[in-house]
């Protein structure tokens, strides 16, 4: 495998790993905040149908195919929201195992998912069976590191998967869904599965004792959340995202049950938050009004405004 790395892909891993102020002393400030480091151009692919894992096939070969992301040789670390059961609550697991197959198929040296899968989440896919060999290659990944947020706001620490700071790919594969809190959720959302509980639940509450915790409620601080999320998103940028807009949950989210929509797309693309910011609109939502999304684009994690990204339909 290829093992240079490019000035991007050098600076994700510094500030991943906690060395944000060695990075700081060897290049300017203006480069370390700039949106050539979180913001690259963003490209989406959207394909609509019902045949969900031809479609997300699909999807990724609009954006030059897996080969273009997973080289040969490489590991990939996939984030799959998967730990619902209810309609509408969790990716489809067609989706996930498209992403999986491809991978493989690109040559991939191993497959880990970051969040605790259940091995009953795949068997729910149509071609369970076909690809019983490549379900055997998904490894888990369980260790956390410890891990500093040199541009957090919110957060200035928190213990993440070691396999997100150490994988030669970061896949995330969330689903777009309503939520009590952050009114949706998606990309930037999903990256809680991979850090720990005690990190998440400072997210939530702060630094707050478990006494008062237990006396508010655990959307209560908007604010804190939302800076929060775009601060974990600091930590790692997606490779490639694969979002799962086919059945939804639009009411009661994010577990349900409530209310369902049947968009029937999968969306693929090489930034995070521009996949957000065109899937909301399945739940009636505009960008500009979604707390999460501005302090996102407050932290160049991302496009201002749709018009700056690439938009292919099928």
């Amino acid at each position: 495998m290829n093992n240079q790395i490019d000035r991007r892909t050098f600076l994700h891993r510094c500030v991943s790993s906690g060395t944000g102020a060695l990075v700081g002393s060897l290049f300017p400030a203006s480069l370390l905040q700039g949106s050539s480091l979180f913001a690259p151009e963003a490209t989406i692919c959207s394909v609509a149908g019902d045949k969900i894992f031809d479609n997300t096939m699909r999807a990724v070969d609009a954006l030059g195919g897996m080969k273009k992301f997973v080289r040969k040789g490489a590991s990939v670390a996939l984030l799959t929201n998967s730990v619902f059961d209810r309609p509408g609550t969790y990716v489809n697991s067609d989706i996930a195992l498209a992403v999986v197959k491809m991978c493989l198929d690109a040559g991939a040296r191993s497959v880990v998912t970051i969040e605790d899968t259940p091995g009953s989440y795949w068997k729910r896919s149509t071609v369970a069976a076909k690809l019983s060999r490549e379900i055997g290659m998904i490894g888990r990944s369980r260790e956390k590191k410890d891990v500093a947020f040199a541009r957090g706001k919110s957060l200035k620490e928190g213990s993440v998967s070691a396999a997100l700071l150490t994988a030669d790919v970061f896949i995330n594969i969330p689903i777009i869904k309503d939520h009590q809190g952050t009114r949706y959720t998606g990309n930037l959302k999903n990256m809680m599965g991979a850090f720990s509980s005690s990190t998440c639940r400072r997210c939530h509450f702060g630094d707050q004792s478990i006494i008062t915790q237990i006396f508010q409620g655990y959307y209560s601080k908007m604010e804190l959340l939302s800076q929060s999320i775009a601060d974990l998103n600091l930590v790692r940028s997606p490779d490639l995202s694969v979002a799962d807009v086919t059945e939804i949950l639009a009411t009661n989210g994010p577990s349900g049950p409530g209310r369902l929509k049947t968009p029937m797309e999968v969306v693929a693309g090489t930034n995070a938050l521009a996949v957000d910011m065109y899937c909301v609109r399945h739940l009636g939502l505009h960008p500009d009004e979604l707390l999460v999304i501005q302090r996102a684009q407050e932290q160049s994690l991302g496009p201002g405004s749709l018009k700056e990204v690439t938009i292919i339909t099928k």
